[in-house]
């Protein structure tokens, strides 16, 4: 029996976003990366997940519940595109506290603040969209995905 109680998007988006988490880290896995630089960026990779989920989640949530039927299927690949440059902007931040945390250990604040490499991390937000779409499988994964929250909200909606 499912549940039409509104979900939660919170919750529901961050668990959409450490899975997508779990995606890029096998993508990752499939183009080499491997050892201790593959450890440190599965956690780095899972904490910008998590908010990318979220942040797509609640863009998209109202859209997906007034979808009729396959009318929702674009909003995968749309969902994806968002999804990546988010993410890529969440692991801009993320690599940036990174490198100031390392930095500080053996400069001062100004030198740290000053060595902070942003220009190493726009590159992400060419390569993560390419990866996500140049793999076809992450696209039908943001379909499905798309389609189960737009059931998600159809289901809140038919209790309202």
């Amino acid at each position: 029996m499912e549940s039409t109680r509104s979900p939660n998007l919170n919750r529901l988006g961050a668990v959409y976003g450490l899975l997508w988490g779990v995606v890029a880290l096998v993508i990752l896995k499939g183009i080499g990366f491997s050892g201790k630089q593959f450890m440190l960026m599965t956690g780095l990779y899972l904490l910008g997940s998590i908010p990318t989920g979220i942040l797509v989640t609640r863009l998209l949530a109202g859209r997906l519940g007034r979808a009729k039927g396959w009318a929702a299927w674009p909003y995968g690949p749309l969902a994806l595109l968002l999804g990546t440059l988010t993410f890529a902007a969440n692991m801009l931040v993320i690599h940036a506290v990174y490198d100031l945390g390392q930095s500080l250990t053996w400069r001062g604040l100004l030198e740290s603040l000053q060595g902070v490499r942003f220009h190493d991390s726009l590159i992400m937000f060419w390569w993560y969209p390419l990866y996500g779409f140049i793999s076809i499988v992450p696209i039908f994964l943001a379909v499905g995905n798309c389609w189960d929250l737009r059931r998600r909200m159809i289901l809140a909606s038919a209790q309202d």
